[in-house]
């Protein structure tokens, strides 16, 4: 199959999803062995005016909320920078630097990569900005939290593990998390819509995600994630917002092992040991922060060599350094709703066409 056959079949799967209201807009990129295959954007920031928000036509410069992408974007990207700088290491204790976390055996034990590996325990979704609606008081009920089983026992998705770490990095490093990923990775790289919290200027260009009654209504410009709302906007687990532009730079930044353009932001052996199989289950793969081996987003690429992160406002990113190739997506499929139609099968139609095309190479 042709190339251009290929992109054009990528190009009617997210014009079919904007059709079928999966997402009212979105923005691609594609990178292979070193070069950008294609940067594009599709439909409508917005399904329809909102008060005094109008939709405009997405473009690559569009801002989107990353939700989880968060996690390897910035947090894990983060702890591995404070790793080499010798501030910290993978298995030090969460507890040394937040002593209120250790409050019972279990917790003592548990160590930075068992967050990263999601091995720590801790339980998966907690709503806990229904109950807690200051920063302090949310972080303390995260600190009393029970564990669901001993740290490296078992395995569960956790987002309020990596929230701690954005914290561990605020402790370690004496600057918020987003202070840290400006100076240290986003500003060298040029990745200069990166970033928590967008204001002034940039607010024109930021996508909506929901429309949320309780929260005054449409969601622009502020994190969708209500914990991370609560807590300030700047989380370890979700927050950051992004163009596909700057994304596009962040993938090259992994496909060539931590450096980008002549300027290296981290080894490439930190990048290797991050992306690379650290804790599998039957179900679930991860290496430190990065998911592996996931057909529900990675179609037929999926393997344990295969890496990437998802986001629950319809965002991902998939590298597969076997064959030089990343792909990202970046969408509001939370808006208005989201409870609309399921992004994963458009996901998979992506990665399946590059894939068939790869093969006939």
């Amino acid at each position: 199959m042709k190339l251009s056959k290929v992109l054009r079949t990528i190009d009617e799967s997210i014009e079919q999803a904007i059709a079928e209201k999966v997402f009212p807009g979105a923005a691609l990129w594609i990178g292979w062995r070193g070069g950008t295959l294609q940067c594009s954007a599709y439909g409508q920031t917005a399904d329809k005016a909102y008060g005094s928000y109008v939709p405009q036509a997405v473009t690559t410069r569009t801002l989107y909320d990353l939700a989880s992408l968060t996690k390897v974007m910035a947090t894990t990207w983060a702890i591995m920078h404070l790793s080499e700088r010798g501030l910290l290491q993978l298995d030090d204790t969460v507890a040394r630097f937040i002593p209120a976390f250790g409050c019972d055996e279990w917790k003592k034990a548990v160590t930075i990569r068992h967050i990263l590996t999601h091995t720590s325990g801790l339980p998966g979704p907690l709503p806990l900005y229904r109950e807690y609606q200051q920063r302090e008081r949310l972080l303390e009920a995260i600190y009393r939290q029970p564990l669901v089983f001993a740290p490296g026992s078992d395995l569960q998705y956790c987002d309020v593990g990596f929230l701690l770490l954005g914290e561990v990095v605020r402790v370690v490093s004496e600057i918020d998390l987003n202070e840290y990923t400006h100076r240290y990775l986003y500003e060298p790289l040029g990745m200069h819509d990166t970033l928590f919290n967008p204001s002034g200027p940039l607010l024109e260009r930021v996508a909506p995600t929901e429309y949320a009654q309780w929260r005054g209504g449409l969601v622009h410009g502020v994190v969708h994630d209500e914990n991370a709302w609560m807590v300030g906007a700047i989380a370890g687990h979700a927050g950051l917002f992004s163009t596909i532009e700057d994304v596009g730079r962040f993938c090259e930044l992994l496909l060539n092992g931590g450096e980008y353009e002549g300027r290296r932001v981290l080894s490439e052996e930190s990048v290797a040991m991050m992306t690379s199989l650290q804790r599998t289950d039957p179900y679930e793969s991860f290496g430190l922060g990065w998911m592996l081996n996931r057909p529900s987003f990675m179609g037929r690429f999926a393997s344990n060599e295969t890496y990437g992160h998802t986001g629950f406002t319809g965002t991902s990113i998939v590298v597969v350094p076997k064959q030089r190739l990343a792909v990202a997506l970046l969408s509001n499929r939370v808006c208005p709703t989201r409870h609309g139609p399921d992004i994963a099968p458009y996901r998979r139609q992506i990665a399946d066409a590059l894939a068939r095309f790869l093969e006939d190479c």
